[in-house]
């Protein structure tokens, strides 16, 4: 068989993310199970025998991009080594009727539930492929490489850089948003047990992680399911409080719904010494007849004085919210609102989606759908009101000294470093770049905090000196 002096060292598995921080944690667990069962990660796909990817269905947008990127994978089947091309998360869950038979370029399909099943039929798709002197050696192979991974500490094979991680703190959401599909992708909330997150905080403290993000389809519902009483409150604020006691340099709060902010959970955030001072709010509008019909539970007003009551507890606040264009039925008028707000709301980050038509959801069997190209200039004008509103907040930054976590020499910029500060979130925000003109930083300083001076801004970035 033409692969068969391929499998004399290591089976080796080439694993792809889409989609968000949680599809990438879901990834995590997984390489941490199929290393587990002796494969071998490996970051070239052409050398891989086994090829996954980790889908995102959340979008149109996101659906195509996982479906392009496992078409392009799948030609590696010719050009590459690959054996056994496998589909996981939200995508395949989403359509695992329908995929099957429209792609049978790809060899196993397996929604967000199955991911420990991955191993185990990955071995028996590749026994399938391979004549039995090469299935025996692959029997030899898995086993002497199980015996070297049975030596990791930690329950996941991190993809972040070594001092950065994500603590998902629950998996699936009840709040039921009419254009989302997530509660069907990922069922209701079902938060993690308290004492493994601490667990596995510990864990990822004492391996030297410095920024440690909650995240989950809304963190403010965190425990609300520990309990089967009605109106049962939000174990956030105490989950909080015990990770503080951690001494992380940086602890992220992301995905906050704005309908769960209350004041134990603000006086928490205020209270905990290494909590960011950063909160990503996922707003989606502010008129009060698009916010309806969004099943969303505050109004305009509701929304303004929870802005005002968190930069109450929280004066020195960073805001990151997201807002839709183009649902169904958005008027002119509410439009014009949505302008309004986000030109005087003083946000420091936000991004814009164009509403997406997701079957099986209230919000696609809607009269009023808007034209493509109605969402397109409206999220063309939305993006340039944002973008001047972010250009003011990080103006006043100049002159400001803070602390920053050092990730790597810029490669856009030779001579400078890249750093983030509290008031920005990995991958999503822009970024601090510190000259090293005299050479004082090296990459021995990479993963730690450092204090600098802000001196100017460039579009969505700073510049800074390490005082």
């Amino acid at each position: 068989m033409r692969l068969a002096d391929n499998f004399s060292d290591n089976i080796y598995i080439y694993f792809d993310t889409m989609g968000c921080a949680k599809n990438l944690v879901d990834s995590e667990y997984a390489l941490a199970g199929l290393a587990a069962a002796g494969f071998v990660r490996t970051e070239d796909p052409f050398c891989a025998q086994v090829v996954v990817v980790n889908t995102c269905g959340f979008i149109n947008d996101a659906k195509q991009e996982s479906i392009n990127r496992l078409l392009e994978l799948a030609a590696l089947k010719q050009e590459g080594q690959c054996l056994v091309l496998a589909a996981t998360g939200c995508l395949a869950q989403r359509y695992r009727q329908e995929l099957p038979t429209e792609m049978p370029e790809v060899d196993l399909w397996l929604g967000t539930e199955e991911y420990d099943q991955l191993p185990q039929r990955l071995e028996q798709l590749l026994r399938q492929k391979l004549a039995k002197p090469q299935s025996d050696r692959l029997t030899k192979i898995l086993a002497k490489m199980r015996q070297q991974a049975a030596d990791s500490c930690l329950p996941r094979v991190l993809l972040t850089p070594p001092y950065t991680a994500y603590l998902k703190i629950a998996e699936g959401c009840s709040n039921c948003c009419s254009f989302c599909a997530i509660p069907d992708i990922r069922g209701p909330l079902h938060s993690q047990p308290l004492e493994r997150l601490l667990t596995e905080a510990k864990r990822l403290r004492a391996a030297g992680v410095q920024e440690l993000c909650l995240i989950a389809q809304d963190t403010t519902a965190y425990g609300r399911d520990f309990s089967s009483s009605l109106g049962s409150q939000s174990m956030l604020p105490q989950l909080l409080l015990e990770l503080d006691k951690l001494d992380f340099p940086m602890l992220r709060l992301l995905y906050v719904y704005p309908e769960g902010i209350d004041d134990e959970l603000l006086a928490a955030m205020r209270d905990c010494r290494s909590l960011c001072h950063y909160l990503d709010i996922p707003l989606q509008h502010v008129s009060n007849s698009v916010l309806q019909r969004m099943n969303r539970l505050l109004n305009r007003q509701q929304i303004e004085q929870l802005l005002v009551r968190l930069r109450s507890y929280l004066p020195d606040v960073a805001i990151r919210t997201t807002f839709m264009v183009g649902f169904p039925g958005e008027t002119e008028d509410d439009f014009a609102e949505l302008l309004e707000f986000a030109a005087e709301a003083e946000l420091d980050w936000a991004g814009v989606f164009q509403y997406s038509q997701e079957e099986d959801t209230p919000a696609a069997a809607m009269a009023e759908q808007l034209p493509e190209a109605v969402k397109q200039r409206r999220y063309n004008e939305l993006t340039e009101v944002l973008a001047v509103a972010a250009a003011a907040r990080l103006e006043e930054q100049v002159g400001r000294r803070l602390r920053v976590l050092l990730e790597q020499p810029s490669l856009d910029f030779p001579g400078f470093f890249e750093a983030r500060s509290q008031y920005q979130a990995p991958e999503v925000d822009g970024l601090i770049y510190i000259a090293n003109e005299d050479g004082s930083l090296s990459e021995r300083h990479i993963g730690k905090l450092i204090e600098v001076q802000i001196v100017e801004t460039s579009g969505y970035d700073l510049i800074a000196v390490k005082v």
